[in-house]
């Protein structure tokens, strides 16, 4: 069983995808107890159509999550037009915290997967509130912006997406490193396809497109849903997918007691394995730009 706390837009949408691609019955968590129940009505309604006979269920009661393998923690402040992701920051782990704790009470066993913003700061408060194993907590980041870098780079050469493959690590935020050295089409690199402008662009592109959705439309929803639904089920199904992942470093790429996005081996126990690359100067540079980013911002975090 996954359960969902946060039944707003994106814990909706995330809710709907897991039940849409048959991975699991969901328990959807949200303090506005009629939310979340309308939104399980909503589903449940639609569940023929996607010839689903799983169940969903809305509630305000922590308690409903008990045997829950995975919990994703979505419930938070969203983004404003002009608000960066580390101005959450303090509003948002006070929510994060008082969550943990009921997580804990109720599901001492789960992975905990974490999306509420910044998620880089919000995946360290939950590592250290939950006393869980660094493996157990980890939190969405990179995958959404990996996505966001396989369309555009898609658009751009005016292939399918599907033979996109491509990674970004670092903070899920304005100092992300999108990399441009491991990124291919069917195994030919993309600095053999595109020029350099092309690919500034497309990093460019990568790195504002979040705030590029919000300013349209409030919010982002149908992205990070479907992100939320693969990792559940890379963890459920024990899929060992690689994927890069906010999680606690412990001396890996030479820094340690923060969480940042790095390539890992997502499977049955959370964070199976950490993948350190290789990575060129100008990379490492930005990538060191990025940690300091995170750090800095944990350094001003209200306990």
């Amino acid at each position: 069983m996954i359960s969902i706390i946060g039944a707003g837009r994106v814990g909706s949408a995330a809710a709907f995808d897991i039940l849409r691609f048959r991975i699991s019955d969901v328990v959807l968590v949200d303090v506005a107890e009629n939310l979340a129940q309308g939104e399980a009505l909503d589903m449940m309604q639609a569940a023929p159509a996607i010839e689903f006979d799983g169940r969903v269920t809305g509630t305000s009661d922590f308690s409903q999550i008990k045997g829950s393998e995975v919990v994703v923690l979505v419930a938070g402040a969203g983004r404003k037009p002009e608000m960066s992701r580390l101005d959450l920051m303090n509003e948002n782990a006070r929510v994060v915290r008082a969550s943990v704790r009921q997580i804990v009470k109720y599901a001492p066993d789960c992975k905990l997967m974490v999306v509420t913003n910044p998620v880089d700061i919000m995946a360290y408060v939950a590592y250290k509130e939950s006393g869980f194993e660094r493996n157990r907590v980890f939190g969405m980041g990179n995958i959404l912006d990996t996505m966001r870098f396989r369309s555009y780079i898609a658009s751009e050469l005016g292939v399918s997406r599907e033979d996109i493959r491509a990674l970004v690590i670092g903070e899920h935020g304005d100092s992300m490193v999108p990399l441009v050295d491991y990124s291919c089409v069917s195994g030919i690199p993309i600095t053999q396809l595109l020029k350099k402008e092309q690919i500034d662009k497309i990093v460019n592109l990568t790195k504002t497109s979040g705030a590029d959705v919000i300013k349209l439309k409030g919010a982002t929803t149908h992205a990070p849903g479907a992100v939320i639904a693969i990792m559940a089920d890379a963890v459920l199904r024990g899929r060992n997918r690689v994927m890069s992942v906010s999680t606690c470093l412990n001396g890996e790429y030479g820094y340690s007691d923060v969480s940042i996005g790095v390539p890992v081996v997502l499977g049955k126990n959370g964070v199976e394995k950490i993948l350190e690359l290789a990575l060129e100067p100008e990379t490492r540079r930005q990538f060191q730009h990025s940690v300091s980013t995170v750090k800095e911002a944990l350094k001003q975090l209200c306990s």
